[in-house]
């Protein structure tokens, strides 16, 4: 597989990898996995990354910034969640193969990398232990979603 980024971009995604909860049950030679096949991409404040209702493709890991997570109901905008550095989101769309449940945009500049949906299930969901937390944590925000939207 081609190197997507410079060998010291790849030791500091792979760093940042090992500080995310749900990787540290990934073994090493899975965190370089997925760090080879991470592509990174910045971000502006209010610029929308994905939008709701659209196919989703991607999965995303915020390296820097933060972002907002807004589902569109009935003309009615619903803050879902304001996501940081470490936490990620997209997992929901490639899980389920549903099109993307809310809109998600720029609250700040910032940079991510993301990983596509061959990528996602071949280094994150062939891992039991990631898997589960990965479906453990789309199912917790479908809850509280749906919590929110009542």
């Amino acid at each position: 597989m081609g190197l997507k980024m410079p060998l010291e971009e790849l030791q500091r995604v792979q760093q940042m990898l090992n500080t995310i909860p749900f990787m540290k049950s990934l073994t090493q030679p899975e965190i370089q996995e997925m760090a080879f096949q991470l592509t990174r991409r910045t971000f502006k404040k209010d610029e929308t990354i994905i939008k709701q209702g659209e196919p989703g493709t991607l999965f995303y890991l915020i390296s820097k910034g933060k972002v907002v997570v807004i589902k569109e109901k009935f003309f009615k905008k619903i803050l879902l969640a304001d996501l940081g550095v470490g936490e990620f989101f997209g997992e929901m769309a490639l899980i389920d193969d549903f099109p993307r449940t809310a809109t998600v945009m720029g609250a700040e500049p910032g940079e991510m990398y993301t990983l596509s949906h061959d990528a996602f299930e071949s280094v994150l969901l062939k891992n039991p232990q990631v898997k589960e937390l990965i479906m453990q944590t789309a199912e917790d925000r479908k809850k509280r979603n749906q919590a929110l939207e009542a």
